[in-house]
């Protein structure tokens, strides 16, 4: 099933517009490594992906060097429950950013770390209102912040 999800997305890949395709975990399952390297490992190679868990049992060493060997980035996500380890397990890296309003401070300090990790290799920054105004906002004020504005 997923591979034939992939493969719908092909035609994105080769247009150079696809991004790293994201598994969002439900926050009730907990930590299965075995379940997580058997899914990595029929990963295709060819395409990015991230895996965002929602329950604090994944946070954890096995569970990084996993995602490591598979280059599959983990996201680091924002969550009113739940803080995600600033843990870098691939050539990119995934940001999920869900608050609806950022003060200036908020926004610096992400700035920096957006900063520091396209410095690592290629960032992927996504909002939870990316289709409101607010949503452009966060990104423009995102920008600002990365150059001091």
């Amino acid at each position: 099933m997923t591979s034939e999800f992939i493969d719908f997305l092909l035609p994105l890949q080769k247009t150079g517009k696809l991004g790293p395709v994201l598994f969002r975990l439900p926050t009730n399952l907990k930590c299965d490594l075995m379940l997580l390297t058997d899914f990595l490992a029929a990963l295709p190679r060819n395409v990015r992906s991230a895996f965002e868990f929602r329950h604090p049992s994944w946070f954890q060493d096995g569970v990084f060097a996993a995602l490591r060997k598979a280059n599959v980035a983990f996201c680091q996500a924002e969550s009113e429950k739940l803080e995600t380890p600033d843990v870098q397990t691939a050539d990119f890296s995934y940001l999920h950013l869900r608050n609806e309003n950022y003060s200036t401070k908020v926004r610096k300090a992400i700035a920096q770390k957006a900063l520091h990790l396209a410095k690592l290799g290629e960032l992927f920054v996504y909002f939870k209102h990316e289709e409101t105004p607010e949503g452009a906002l966060h990104e423009e004020a995102l920008l600002a912040a990365a150059n001091g504005e």
